[in-house]
């Protein structure tokens, strides 16, 4: 067939399956793919394992969901989910080269085990050197079979990030570098504060155009920090922290890798434009899966390859809102790295490219987005602090309408037993003034007989059967003064119901007082007596007052049958002030109810004079 009349695809089939057997007769290489349909892994397993073609009685044409990329930036959406037709499976080696080989390995390492030791010593003293470790051809025979990168097959690591740290240790231990963060070297800033990690992985650096450690480079051999994780994984990193991303792919199958490592991945210049630019370095083997999916959506034709992306605007009409920005190649660079000046991956072209073409046009841009993100960040943080500040206010209003609710739920509760005890006591009240009624007009009916039957007339002048005649000045409670004269005979049950009578209203006449006790009680002072019994009151609460000496101050007491002439304060007549006595709820006596009255009457003299004055 003649490669003249191949499509792109098929020219890119082509390219990657050379890539992949490290050249070879293009001729040979066009018939493989053309007996498996152009499918570059079917055509790999042939190559590799010796599989013959399926053979399909219609082929169906194949439809390849590769993503294109140009060098430009004109094709963008890195992130996308898509992937290619041609899915990575490890090769297994058990080709006919591998049968081959084999054996002869077997005899080789037989023969070699005196020399184990010596080549050991050999091994220690390049790594102590920090010297690359020479590939021994008679020795691995790499050639022979492609076989996957680290141990044995069973024991393959499957994690992403374990694939990159065991890649990246390899790397070190290949060209006798070793990573910034793992050198014990670090970037300092202007302070002076360290701004390097301390494992090999993705950079934690933050500033931009930071002093660099010149000094590191002086004694050992650096390689950039690599970032430990899938390639998506990476992708996305450099996205959310707006970053430059910078893609590293081999294939240990192409002679040109070895000298890319030890010459453009140790150059000190490129090292230290990635480190104080701060670009993000992701690395693999296509013999590894995810350096193989990278090569694949990346279109890499030949190796070593790399690649920088970063996130830029979308392009749009001019008219048209600007969409937001995507992850986007900004250049791509495979093949060899010799000569250094010229070659598409030295470290001279990477730099020159990086300073004179990459950086003046992608940095202003990724500023730029950085600003804006740090503008949403703030804006965000402003909402967030708002959002606090109003569920606080939030919180505090409900605590406060809480507070306010039990307040007034305590309230009305209180409210509410205080009226509860308002009724009670206005029951009380009630029951005491209809008790007090009903005692009122037993008191009356009482005071009335009293006044029929035990009040005696005054002696007449002359009258000696009653003994001698006492005048006694009666001060009562509502101010009115009475003189009474009294035989020395009389009882004292005669001055006080006299003076009870004094408080019968006008309109009971006396004439119609009752002629017996009421409710059938006893007449006379033992009939007295025996109502106060009755009635469970002391005598001073049942008369309702008691009778005092005016000066000096001395009570008279009641005790039936008593004389008055037996009572010192009353011989020869006396001036005494009536004081009313409280019931038993503390309201005042029966009468007229001026308690006060009688109190100032026990100071005020009445001008009464007794007969001794």
């Amino acid at each position: 067939m003649d490669l003249d009349s191949l499509t792109p695809a098929q020219r890119g089939a082509l390219e990657q399956l050379q890539a992949l057997t490290n050249g070879g007769d293009p001729e040979v290489a066009v018939g493989v793919l053309s007996s498996v349909d152009w499918d570059v892994q079917r055509a790999a397993e042939v190559v590799f394992d010796g599989v013959p073609p399926a053979q399909t009685a219609q082929p169906a044409p194949e439809t390849s969901h590769t993503e294109q990329f140009e060098v430009d930036d004109s094709e963008q959406g890195l992130l996308s989910g898509r992937r290619s037709g041609r899915e990575f499976r490890q090769v297994e080696s058990n080709s006919v080269s591998a049968i081959v080989a084999r054996p002869i390995r077997v005899v080789i390492n037989i023969l070699a085990i005196p020399l184990y030791p010596l080549f050991s010593l050999l091994r220690f003293i390049f790594r102590a050197l920090r010297i690359p470790l020479p590939n021994f051809a008679p020795f691995t025979f790499s050639t022979l079979s492609y076989r996957p990168l680290g141990p044995g097959q069973g024991r393959e690591a499957k994690d992403p990030k374990s694939v990159a740290e065991r890649w990246v240790l390899a790397l070190e231990e290949e060209t006798g570098a070793v990573c910034i963060s793992r050198s014990g070297r670090r970037r300092t800033d202007a302070s002076g504060s360290s701004l390097a990690t301390g494992v090999a992985g993705p950079s934690t650096l933050t500033a931009r155009g930071s002093a660099w450690d010149s000094s590191a480079a002086e004694d050992v051999k650096l390689l950039p920090d690599f970032f430990l994780g899938s390639y998506e994984e990476f992708a996305r990193t450099c996205q959310k922290d707006i970053k430059i991303g910078c893609i590293v792919i081999v294939s240990e199958e192409h002679d040109d890798v070895a000298e890319f490592k030890r010459s453009t991945l140790t150059d000190p210049t490129l090292v230290r434009i990635i480190q104080e630019n701060d670009i993000l370095v992701w690395g693999g083997d296509i013999r590894d899966r995810e350096a193989w999916s990278a090569s694949q959506k990346l279109q890499a034709t030949t190796y070593p390859f790399v690649a920088f992306i970063a996130l830029q605007p979308r392009r749009a009409p001019a008219s048209a809102e600007p969409p937001a920005p995507t992850m986007t190649i900004l250049s791509r660079h495979q093949g060899p790295s010799i000569p250094s000046t010229s070659a598409p991956t030295a470290a001279q072209t990477l730099v020159k490219h990086l300073t004179e073409q990459l950086l003046p046009r992608v940095n202003p841009i990724l500023d730029k987005l950085r600003s804006q993100e740090a503008e949403r960040a703030r804006e965000r943080a402003l909402r967030a602090e708002q959002d606090r500040a109003f569920e606080e206010s939030r919180r505090r209003d409900a605590e406060r309408a809480k507070q306010r609710a039990q307040q007034e739920r305590a309230a009305e509760e209180e409210k509410k037993r205080a009226a509860e005890v308002e009724a009670r006591l206005a029951a009380d009240r009630r029951k005491a003034e209809e008790a007090k009624k009903l005692w009122e007009a037993h008191r009356m009916s009482w005071r009335r007989w009293i006044r029929r039957g035990l009040v005696v007339r005054e002696p007449r002048p002359g009258e000696s059967a009653r003994g001698k005649t006492m005048r006694v000045g009666i001060r009562m409670p509502d101010g009115r003064r009475v003189v009474r004269f009294f035989g020395e005979n009389d009882t004292v049950t005669a001055l006080y119901a006299y003076v009870d009578s004094l408080f019968i209203p006008p309109e009971y006449v006396q004439d119609a007082d009752p002629v017996s006790p009421p409710e059938g009680g006893s007449a006379g002072e033992n009939g007295l007596a025996g109502e106060m019994q009755k009635s469970g009151k002391s005598v001073d609460k049942w008369w309702g007052f008691k009778i005092v000496l005016a000066y000096p101050r001395k009570e008279i007491e009641w005790a039936p049958e008593k004389r008055i002439g037996d009572v010192d304060a009353l011989k020869g007549g006396a001036q005494v002030v009536v004081e009313l006595v409280a019931d038993e709820d503390g309201a005042p006596g029966k009468g007229k109810g001026k308690g006060k009255a009688s109190a100032e009457g026990a100071d005020d003299d009445d001008e009464y004079h007794t007969e001794s004055e």
